[in-house]
C-alpha cells in the first residue's frame, strides 16, 4: 500500500510539473479563457457519470474547450469529484495527440444561488484542479456575489489542486490575470426579473438561461451583448449557426451520455437495416 501510494504521488507531481510547462509555454493555465481572450466561441460538454473512469477519459481527450461536472443532480462525493479532475489532467496530458492545456473543469454546484455556496465552492477548488464553477438558480445580484466572493483568491493546493500564484487564483475578466471561470444560470421569473442586476454583477464570466420562454431568453441575450457580458446556450449541429449568430459565445453540447445514446442508436439502427436487407445464404 506504501509503494502504491508512492508511485500515485510521484506520478501526480509529474502530472503538475508537465502542466506548469505547457502553461508557462501558453501563459494561460485555463484553456477556456485562454479560448474566449483569442475571440473565439468556446464548445463543451456536461458529464454527471463523475466516478466513470472511460467517460473521463473519453472528454478529457476530445477537442472540447471545457467540461462542466456536474454534482447538482448527484449524491455529493468529494473524493469522486477530486479523482474526476485529477484523471481528465492526466489523461489529456498522457493522450492527446496535439499537447495543449487540458479541457477546462467547471464543476455546477450542489448549492443553488440562493443557498450557502462558501464551503462547497471552497471545498471544490481546494481538492482538484477546477477551474471555475456553474452556479444553478442564481435569482440576484446578492447570491452571485455571495458565491465569486467564494471564489475570490480560494486555497489551491500543491498534489491535490493548482498550486496557482495568488494573483491569479481570481475570477476573470474582472482580474484579467485570473485563472476561474463563473457561470451564473438564469432559469426561474425570479432570475428574470433580475436579470440585469445579475449581468452587471462584478466578476461574472458568462449567463446560461435554461427552463425561461424564449422571450425572456432573448431579453437575458441582449442584456449581456449590451454589457459585454458572455452569453452561454446549450447547442447542437443543427442549430449552432444560428446561436452564435445570435451572439452566444459559450455553447454546451449537451450531456455526454445523451450523445451516447443517440449515437449508440444511430449505430444499431444503422446494423439492423443492413442486416433486414441482407442477402447472406449461410445457413
Amino acid at each position: 500500500m506504501k509503494a502504491q501510494r508512492i508511485i500515485f504521488t510521484g506520478a501526480l507531481l509529474g502530472l503538475l510539473g508537465f502542466a506548469a510547462d505547457v502553461t508557462s509555454a501558453q501563459g494561460r493555465r485555463n484553456h477556456l479563457i485562454q479560448v474566449l481572450e483569442s475571440g473565439k466561441p468556446a464548445i463543451g460538454v456536461w458529464t454527471g457519470a463523475l466516478a466513470a473512469t472511460r467517460i473521463a477519459k473519453v472528454v478529457a481527450t476530445s477537442d472540447v474547450d471545457f467540461i462542466v461536472a456536474d454534482v447538482e443532480h448527484d449524491v455529493y462525493d468529494f473524493p469522486t469529484l477530486q479523482r474526476f479532475l485529477l484523471q481528465v489532467q492526466d489523461f489529456s496530458h498522457r493522450f492527446r495527440t496535439q499537447p495543449r492545456e487540458a479541457p477546462a473543469v467547471l464543476v455546477k454546484l450542489g448549492h443553488r444561488g440562493g443557498w450557502e455556496p462558501s464551503y462547497e465552492i471552497a471545498e471544490t477548488l481546494k481538492i482538484g484542479p477546477a477551474l471555475g464553477v456553474w452556479i444553478p438558480v442564481v435569482e440576484s445580484r446578492r447570491e452571485l456575489e455571495r458565491a465569486i466572493a467564494a471564489v475570490h483568491h480560494a486555497e489551491t493546493s500543491l498534489g491535490a489542486g493548482l498550486n496557482l500564484p495568488y494573483d491569479q487564483v481570481d475570477v476573470w475578466p474582472l482580474n484579467p490575470k485570473g485563472e476561474m471561470f463563473v457561470v451564473a444560470m438564469i432559469e426561474t421569473p425570479e432570475g428574470v426579473r433580475n436579470a440585469q442586476e445579475i449581468v452587471e454583477t462584478p466578476g461574472v464570466g458568462a449567463i446560461h438561461t435554461v427552463h425561461i420562454s424564449e422571450a425572456d431568453a432573448a431579453k437575458v441575450l441582449k442584456l449581456c451583448l449590451d454589457r459585454k457580458v458572455i452569453a452561454a446556450a446549450d447547442a447542437n449541429p443543427t442549430n449552432a449557426k444560428a446561436k452564435l449568430d445570435a451572439g452566444y459565445r459559450l455553447l454546451s453540447l449537451g450531456w455526454d451520455f445523451g450523445m451516447l445514446q443517440r449515437q449508440l442508436n444511430e449505430n444499431i439502427k444503422g446494423v439492423r437495416g443492413a442486416a433486414a436487407t441482407g442477402t447472406s445464404t449461410r445457413p
